[in-house]
């Protein structure tokens, strides 16, 4: 039930395409649907694709390579494949009954220093569809342990090689707003994690994609905020299309949410930052600094699983809307030894999944995960008609015997897997 995507891009496509290849095309059909919902041209999305398409091959041609070779196994049409990751601001607004997504709603991270390690956390907010983990090597540039939705050809979460972590949330409005479709957040953490080999040098690179005019938002209204981690220190990045800043932080702890809070930053904002993402950066902040001196895993698990103040809380209750919690990953960085480092995953909402520990040099993708098999077994479990989202499945005895069993990535990743089938309640 394992596989390696470690070669050349072409071939890692066809890979990710021959798994994933229901939830790619049930996705292109609701584009589809959408769109004839909507009234949205067809043209208007070719034009989109195209231009995006150009961008591919003059920032990151491999990674059309990549999608070239998903369509071959998929049987879908690359411009279709491509489309996924252009697709016009509001697209989903347009899904019947009517508008169905608050925006407001999105990602929580942290930065955290230890005498020992940094520490790097996410917890993701999107809209529900089927997500991913895997580890990807594109032949050429760094490997990651990656997070995303299906179809997404960049990154949600990473955890590269050299032991550099990303967290990408929304942004702020911003008074540089473009309709264009440039790399959004997600294509942005995918490029570093490809190219970066600690925090120092992600500045260049992030110069580089404004230089090339490929640098985007959240959306064409929003930019986009950045966390970066390594063995030595961290990095915040606010940006937008035009323009950026960066901040390393060498020690303390640091908690963002979809507001800019850097000086320069808040300059380009359009409109003031709403309750949502205030109250969401209060709640982290004030959580990080009641969980004492060394953050535990046990109390990582805690933090995602805090639903106080819903719906402006870290994680949403399991299926309340379709712009939920999918995702959570916390990576723990050892400072000296580098291998020993622990990625912490949870593929799905914290509240309906399990968290599972990775170290660093773990190769293999579990089938299940990349397909979106995983993910949407662990959103069946949630449904439980418990108006809370607790979960029916999170075994916390289990949990936290996995986090001595680091070595034993192949079995956890069964043994999950096989919980949340089941939707057993075995607490």
């Amino acid at each position: 039930m394992f596989v390696k995507l470690n070669g050349m891009p072409y071939q890692n496509g066809r890979k990710m395409g021959l798994h994933s290849k229901n939830v790619l095309k049930k996705r292109i059909l609701q584009v589809e649907s959408i769109r004839k919902a909507g009234k949205v041209s067809s043209r208007i999305l070719s034009s989109r694709v195209k231009e995006f398409t150009s961008l591919l091959l003059k920032v990151s041609p491999h990674w059309l390579d990549e999608i070239k070779g998903q369509s071959e196994t998929s049987g879908l049409d690359v411009s279709s494949l491509v489309g996924l990751n252009c697709l016009p601001d509001g697209f989903f607004s347009n899904m019947s009954p009517g508008p169905v997504i608050d925006t407001s709603q999105n990602c929580s991270s942290f930065f955290l220093s230890e005498p020992s390690r940094n520490i790097l956390f996410k917890i993701r907010d999107e809209k529900n569809f089927p997500q991913s983990f895997l580890v990807l090597h594109s032949r050429g540039f760094y490997s990651s342990q990656a997070g995303r939705d299906i179809g997404n050809a960049g990154f949600a979460h990473f955890f590269n090689e050299k032991a550099l972590a990303g967290a990408n949330n929304t942004g702020s409005y911003t008074t540089h707003p473009t309709e264009r479709p440039l790399f959004n957040d997600c294509h942005v953490m995918r490029y570093v994690s490809e190219r970066a080999g600690s925090v120092r040098e992600i500045p260049g690179l992030i110069e580089n994609l404004i230089e090339k005019k490929a640098m985007g938002g959240a959306n064409g209204e929003r930019g986009a905020i950045f966390l970066f981690a390594d063995p030595v220190e961290g990095l915040l990045v606010e940006c937008d299309s035009r323009d950026y800043t960066a901040r390393f932080i060498s020690k303390g702890k640091y908690a963002v949410t979809n507001h800019y809070t850097t000086a320069k930053a808040r300059k380009w904002e359009s409109l003031p930052p709403g309750n949502n993402t205030l109250t969401r950066r209060k709640r982290l902040r004030d959580l990080l600094s009641k969980s004492g001196g060394i953050l535990s895993p046990e109390r990582v698990c805690e933090i995602s699983r805090d639903t106080k103040n819903h719906p402006d809380s870290l994680c949403k209750r399991a299926g309340s809307t379709f712009f939920t919690t999918v995702s959570a990953q916390c990576q723990f960085i050892d400072r000296k030894n580098i291998s020993g480092s622990i990625n912490l995953v949870s593929c799905g909402n914290p509240l309906t999944s399990v968290f599972l520990p990775f170290a660093l040099p773990f190769e293999r993708t579990f089938v299940p995960a990349l397909s979106g098999d995983y993910y949407m077994a662990s959103e069946a479990a949630g449904f439980t008609g418990d108006e809370a989202g607790t979960s029916r499945v999170r075994h916390p005895g289990w949990e936290i015997s996995a986090f001595d069993r680091t070595g034993e990535a192949g079995a956890l990743w069964e043994e999950a897997y096989l919980m949340l089938k089941r939707r057993n309640d075995i607490s």
